[in-house]
């Protein structure tokens, strides 16, 4: 085991009061605003020299939630994040970073400014012991109780005690109760010295990075990033057992809601999110474990069907399960379908069967891409092309739209909007022509745009795709004015292609990817 150094501040006792864990959270925010916010510069990564240990090889595997941050993450990382910033004409003007920058010191300085750290000298406080990956989370201890942690690296321990003492000091000057304890690499802080040495033992004895949850949902996203988070398994349990009930205070006391939210915890195995930068762009990627959905319908054939100028379109499956749920409940309806009714009420539908109709297999919202020449253009929806799509059985949808219609005697052509079918399609759309395109065979999926940004169509459940290369951003441009903010901006946009969200699922395992995609 590596030896430890225990240190409480001066005055303080070994056990201080609860109420230090809002100290602990003031310090971690500062401390890992400077890591994170410096995360983006090349001499950031200059500075820091060698990997050592992430914080999930020193916390123990009781750790239940965890959020990390990595300024020194893989070789082709550090070499896509800074080919990505870089393109930004912005990066360099805002950040002041250039490639001989001592970024940890120009951010240091710019946060302590204005703030109580004033008396801290970065060269001779900071600088000598601070190291290139922190961890903030939650552990579950021996005796059931949960106590926040931050787990920061060191270069160096013995500059580490003293060093972290002053920036605690700095940050709760009358009132800090943190306690905190350093092993070889590491600072581990917590909310009382007991619980930080009792973290860094079980992390030594059985590390987090050991555990199987851990792993399965780090690997589920592609690995270590340069921020990744976990929720594993037990924070369930922390949640059923947090005080004043956890559960109670998210569904606001309600006993349906809280059963239905203790339902779906029931089936939660653990989850994952990691970001990076990845073949030419962002990306966020989410893991999660549930219950199986085994007859998943799927959205991105449709999606990929529109045409190859689509602006946006957001896409979403309707789930199997839960329109057996909805044909099941009758007059013995759910607070959903209820609410429906309120809403529905005097319009000729009979729900569920006409919703269930009307929202099909599928239905997206999109926008194309033959934008007016100015938003002074538009006078009416008819100037816009928008429209919505539904996959499902097209002489039902329609029958249930021309009942609506002779109960209401509102009518689609006064909204104005155009309805079209084909193909198991029908369209609803502000225009004739906009309709006939959202019906027929396009071509996005086969765009470099879409692919670069949607990248498990086949698979995704759930879609948002935004076009960051077509003529609306030159309107939405001239919109913005000629100032030199606006002008900023359209520079920054100008080097993106495209952002996209997508959701799917393999077994019972739940995948989510948001990413950003640079020409």
């Amino acid at each position: 085991m590596s030896e430890e150094h225990t240190s409480a501040l001066p005055g303080q006792q070994p056990e201080p009061a609860p109420r230090g864990r809002r100290s602990l959270l003031a310090v971690v925010g500062s401390v890992v605003a400077v890591v994170l916010i410096a995360g983006g510069g090349y001499a950031a990564w200059q500075f820091f020299a060698g990997g050592g240990p992430r914080p999930a090889e020193v916390l123990p595997a009781t750790t239940f939630a965890l959020v990390t941050v990595d300024l020194n993450p893989s070789g082709g990382q550090k070499v896509e994040a800074i080919r990505t910033l870089r393109e930004f004409p912005s990066w360099k003007k805002r950040t002041g970073i250039t490639p001989d920058s001592d970024v940890i010191k120009a951010i240091f300085d710019e946060v302590t400014k204005d703030g109580p750290c004033t008396s801290l000298d970065y060269e001779q406080d900071i600088k000598p012991w601070i190291g290139n990956r922190a961890g903030l989370g939650g552990v579950r201890l021996g005796d059931g109780k949960v106590a926040p942690v931050l787990a920061l690296q060191v270069q160096d321990r013995e500059k580490a005690r003293s060093g972290f003492s002053e920036l605690v000091r700095c940050g709760e000057p009358s009132d800090s109760q943190i306690g905190f304890t350093t092993t070889d690499d590491y600072v581990i802080a917590s909310d009382s010295t007991a619980h930080a040495e009792a973290i860094a033992s079980a992390g030594h004895d059985k590390p987090l990075s050991e555990d199987g949850d851990f792993q399965t949902w780090t690997e589920e996203v592609g690995g270590p990033g340069i921020v990744n988070a976990y929720l594993g398994p037990q924070s369930v349990e922390v949640l059923k057992e947090s005080s004043g009930s956890g559960l109670d205070e998210l569904t606001g006391g309600d006993p349906a809601t809280r059963n239905q939210l203790a339902d779906a915890f029931k089936e939660f195995k653990g989850a994952a999110a990691g970001l990076r930068f990845n073949d030419g762009g962002i990306e966020l990627a989410f893991a999660g474990g549930g219950a199986a959905d085994e007859n998943a319908t799927t959205v991105g054939r449709g999606v990929g069907d529109l045409p190859a100028d689509t602006a946006a379109v957001l896409a979403l499956a309707v789930p199997p399960k839960q329109m057996d749920k909805l044909k099941a409940s009758g007059d013995d309806a759910d607070s959903l379908l209820s609410m429906a009714r309120m809403f529905t009420d005097g319009t000729g539908l009979e729900l569920p069967d006409d919703l269930i109709t009307l929202l099909g297999d599928s239905l997206s919202v999109s926008v194309g891409g033959d934008a007016p020449a100015s938003l002074d253009d538009v006078s009416s929806p008819a100037d816009l092309p928008i429209g919505l799509l539904i996959h499902g059985d097209e002489t039902r949808i329609q029958d249930v739209v021309s009942r609506v219609e002779a109960r209401t005697g509102a009518r689609l052509a006064d909204l104005p909007a155009t309805l079209a079918a084909r193909d198991g399609k029908v369209a609803i759309s502000s225009s004739d022509a906009y309709a006939d395109d959202l019906l027929a065979d396009g071509a996005l999926a086969d765009t470099r745009a879409y692919r670069d940004v949607i990248t498990h169509a086949g698979e995704a459940q759930a879609i948002l795709y935004v076009s960051l290369q077509n003529k609306w951003l030159d309107v939405l441009d001239g919109a913005g004015g000629n100032d030199q903010e606006a002008e900023e901006v359209a520079k920054n946009l100008a080097v993106l292609r495209s952002f996209g969200i997508s959701a799917w699922s393999e077994g019972s395992t739940g995948h989510g990817l948001v990413r950003l995609s640079l020409r």
